[in-house]
């Protein structure tokens, strides 16, 4: 077993050798199991005849020995494949930064007061640039109409509730659409299936169809909006990037991503001075489109970020107007 692990440890780093940087804790760990099997396996051909002692010992590190095998081939099968894909129709413009819930302003400056997920906000966020932004909508069972708000207590924009029908009727037209589906893990399968229905009838507008994602963090659920033709945003939550377990965690959710089929993961990218989306975690999830969000507004951070293929879209603060920013645009 000892040695199947390590034969199995070499070979996952001949074929990526990237995945030999992915955080020292795992790599060591993996490397202890391989030492102890190979010491246990030893002590035991010499002691062969005598009467076992500390069973639970050799059978708990066949155990684990089992499972990284396991564990390292499969992960190495999915970044394998994952270097194949092409992402083709997946975003892929310099300019990464779209707007949050549109551009927010609060009249201080002599503009209007425009304010979060309102058709002002996001129409406003176009005319400056934005080629997309991001919108919190819910679906309502009772009322069978997606609903644009960020809480369950639904916001009136203007006094009045906004339903995404009427702003697709307003803006439609006008960029593409990251729609942060709130609560989408409390639908009921019948419901959730009443509400990709209404889906598909908003978007069938031209091309909005390739021009809208929906973000989920259940799997479960996003596999069936997956299904029904939708490009899709896998919301995970790794750890910190400086966190010992922070490169099995994001193997982990690589594996849900690969095997849901989902269009894009998004994840919050973290500040730069103690970052998520930092060396580790970029390092595991190469070949991955990603769109981040709670950027701090921070022009190095960015200009790190936008540099990056993987990197397709980033939001920041939703009052703060960067769309025009693309790579090397702070050096110049």
């Amino acid at each position: 077993m000892g040695v199947l692990l390590l034969v199995a440890k070499l070979a996952a780093v001949l074929v990526d050798p990237a995945s030999a940087s992915t955080g020292l804790f795992p790599q060591l760990t993996v490397a202890f199991v391989i030492f102890a099997l190979l010491r246990v396996g030893w002590r035991a051909r010499i002691a062969f005849g005598e009467k076992p002692r500390l069973r639970w010992l050799p059978l708990l590190l066949l155990t684990a020995g089992w499972m990284m095998t396991c564990f390292i081939l499969m992960i190495s099968w999915v970044d394998h494949n994952l270097a194949q894909r092409t992402y083709a129709g997946v975003y892929d413009d310099l300019h990464k930064v779209w707007a949050t819930r549109g551009l927010v302003t609060d009249g201080s400056d002599g503009f209007p007061v425009r304010v979060r997920n309102s058709i002002e906000s996001i129409s406003y966020a176009f005319e400056q640039g934005a080629k997309g932004t991001e919108v919190d909508v819910f679906y309502d069972p009772k009322l069978d109409v997606f609903i644009v708000s960020h809480s369950r207590h639904h916001e009136k924009p203007n006094g009045v509730i906004l339903t995404l029908d009427t702003l697709f009727d307003a803006v439609g037209d006008d960029g593409y659409f990251w729609l942060d589906w709130k609560k989408l893990r409390h639908l009921e399968r019948r419901q959730l299936q009443a509400a990709l229905a209404r889906l598909e009838q908003l978007m069938d507008r031209g091309d909005l169809r390739d021009r809208v994602y929906v973000e989920g963090e259940d799997p479960i659920s996003l596999l069936a909006i997956k299904q029904a033709g939708f490009k899709t945003i896998y919301d995970c939550k790794p750890t910190f990037d400086s966190n010992i377990m922070c490169s099995v965690v994001v193997d982990l959710f690589k594996t849900v991503y690969y095997f849901g089929g989902f269009t894009v993961m998004g994840l919050n990218s973290g500040p730069r001075a103690e970052p998520i989306y930092g060396p580790n975690t970029r390092c595991g999830l190469r070949n991955i489109p990603v769109f981040l969000y709670h950027l701090p507004d921070d022009v190095e951070f960015m200009e790190e970020l936008v540099s990056s293929k993987d990197v397709r879209v980033i939001i920041i603060r939703q009052d703060i107007n960067r769309f025009g920013f693309v790579p090397g645009s702070s050096k110049r």
